[in-house]
């Protein structure tokens, strides 16, 4: 009886313990929505010169999952086989890596992507939370 309990306890701290040290789950509304919002919605939306230029819009879940009018720009499951985190991360040409820069250019947004060849890093954490969310299947939750 005891080595029952005993083993019954040490199942459930075994099981706690995995469970502390699981990656949160990242949420497609909460988390990854409005950094692309933020960061990309105002050129990769419906009127927007990007969108206009790729076919890609992030306005919806549906829009950011349909990708570019040449394809997906994300994998589920596989963030390093995503092109959306490689242009995020500057792996491609310097004309497509994103997001542009547009403030300091004195460029007025809807006229951003199309004139400037120049792209900001989003913030390594940021570009983390994207890939992450990719890496658990990039579900709409």
């Amino acid at each position: 009886m005891f080595s029952t309990r005993a083993t019954l306890i040490a199942s459930i701290a075994i099981g706690l313990a995995a469970a502390a040290c699981a990656p949160r789950a990242v949420s497609y509304k909460n988390d990854v929505r409005p950094i692309l919002q933020s960061n990309c919605g105002t050129c990769h939306s419906d009127k927007g010169v990007g969108y206009e230029a790729s076919g890609f819009s992030v306005a919806s879940y549906a829009g950011l999952m349909t990708g570019t009018k040449y394809g997906p720009v994300i994998v589920p499951g596989h963030s390093k086989q995503s092109n959306l985190v490689w242009l995020l991360e500057h792996g491609a040409h310097a004309n497509i890596n994103m997001p542009k820069i547009c403030d300091s250019r004195g460029l007025p947004q809807d006229k951003c992507a199309a004139a400037t060849s120049f792209a900001r890093e989003l913030p390594k954490s940021q570009v983390e939370v994207i890939a992450r969310w990719i890496d658990q299947g990039a579900r709409d939750n």
